[in-house]
């Protein structure tokens, strides 16, 4: 069996936008002219953008990603806190006898993971042994896609318009966003980096909730990364597994190693 894909998470991004307060009026009858005014939320395209992709940091949420936009394809369900940088991250990776289930847990400074496979040929991928690959201290764990940073690649949206009703497309230059989304992106975009393609919608609240980054496209075929925001605010448990469970020093085919 081929070594799956990882999808992986990591640390937050803290984009520092945030969106803006309703002005309050004076409380005399005249105008408080030395009263600085607050100012209103952003109404430009590219301002909506960036402030909705900050606001993805200030609650907990569920993130829904897949490529390609196939129903049943291969994806990866994330529940994450940023304040606490805690979460699980869940990827399904469909194969000919089954389906590869790769569970990343991060309970602050710790992530485990945990890989549970139909071929039990590969022991270390017996859905039971969570193997901890980062510790406090220790150099980070080389990643793939980062996806509790994604939305911050917002912030280098331009050409942004408004298509619809809290919908937006624009192009992202993601030249200097490989710590996001792998060391490999470079390869698949070349030259288009600069200029990739996206869309994105954000809620009542102005929070971001769907955002689409057309990766690369040849031969009528777009690959492209589909993410959904919701369920903001919801609980989100990740406790370091029971240390029965837990297995150091984990070997080069878990995901992260």
């Amino acid at each position: 069996m081929q070594k799956p894909k990882l999808i992986a998470a990591g640390a937050v991004l803290a984009v520092a936008v945030a969106a803006g307060v309703s002005a309050c009026g004076a409380t005399g009858d005249e105008p408080d002219a030395g009263r600085p005014v607050a100012s209103a939320g952003p109404t430009d395209p590219v301002g909506v953008l960036k402030a909705a992709a900050g606001k993805v940091d200030q609650q907990t949420y569920k993130l829904t990603l897949s490529s390609g936009g196939t129903a049943g394809a291969d994806g990866t369900v994330v529940l994450w806190d940023p304040g606490a940088k805690r979460g699980l991250e869940t990827t399904s990776l469909k194969v000919p006898t089954g389906e590869v289930k790769i569970e990343r847990l991060t309970t602050g400074p710790d992530v485990y993971v945990r890989v549970t496979a139909p071929d039990r040929r590969v022991p270390v991928w017996d859905g039971k042994t969570w193997w901890h690959i980062s510790a406090p201290g220790s150099p980070p764990a080389k990643q793939g896609l980062d996806n509790t940073r994604l939305a911050g690649t917002l912030s280098t949206a331009s050409g942004v318009r408004q298509t619809a009703a809290r919908e937006y497309a624009g192009t992202l230059d993601l030249r200097q966003s490989s710590a996001v989304l792998g060391e490999g992106i470079g390869k698949v975009l070349g030259d288009r980096a600069a200029a990739v393609p996206f869309t994105a919608a954000v809620d009542e609240q102005g929070r971001l909730v769907r955002y689409r980054i057309e990766l690369a496209s040849k031969e009528s075929q777009t690959a492209q990364l589909d993410l959904t925001y919701s369920d903001f605010g919801l609980a989100v448990s990740a406790d370091p597994p029971a240390a029965d469970l837990v297995g150091e020093d984990p070997p080069a085919n878990i995901p992260g190693a």
